[in-house]
């Protein structure tokens, strides 16, 4: 049985889903949606390098870590990448950090399913209240308000499996 574990990698606007895919002693990856394709991999030069193998190509990633967590030089090719490597979770949290949600639209990132509803319509809540708790790959996620305002809608119902991209819970912003 394969064991997957999906990452964002993320280098200025450009973003590639990378899934790492475990069966015993092998291993495989896949980018975006393309085939899961068998790789080996290998830490080189003290953790500094990545010695990798796909298919007959061999390449060699020089990696310099950065003091944010998750962010890696790396330089593979004769190119040069800034990058910001992060699990899905990870990814959802930095996301709403940022306003990811659009307005005062809170949307599941990924599949999930809610095990709590914290807000009602009516409610007013800060920008980062707690709103919702969902499900996602075995670990509860808390979702916060992206916006100070009051809960207009709450299509999301405790227990209800939610879609990427579903709307979660609907605020009407307030002013100043």
């Amino acid at each position: 049985m394969w064991l997957k574990k999906r990452y964002l990698l993320r280098h200025g606007d450009e973003q590639v889903t990378a899934t790492i895919a475990r069966n015993g002693g092998g291993l495989a990856v896949q980018l975006d949606d393309g085939p899961l394709r068998p790789v080996d991999a290998a830490m080189v030069m003290n953790g500094r390098a990545l010695s990798l193998r796909l298919g007959n190509r061999s390449h060699l990633v020089h990696l310099t870590h950065r003091a944010e967590p998750g962010r890696l030089e790396a330089t593979a090719v004769g190119r040069f990448l800034d990058l910001l490597v992060v699990d899905e979770l990870r990814a959802l949290a930095l996301d709403t950090e940022a306003g990811g949600s659009a307005g005062g639209v809170l949307k599941a990132e990924i599949p999930g399913v809610v095990v709590d509803v914290l807000v009602e319509p009516g409610a007013i809540v800060a920008k980062g209240d707690p709103v919702m708790i969902v499900e996602a790959m075995k670990m509860q996620n808390e979702l916060v308000a992206p916006t100070a305002g009051t809960v207009v809608e709450v299509p999301a119902a405790k227990g209800q499996s939610v879609n990427a991209g579903q709307t979660l819970v609907v605020i009407e912003a307030h002013e100043g």
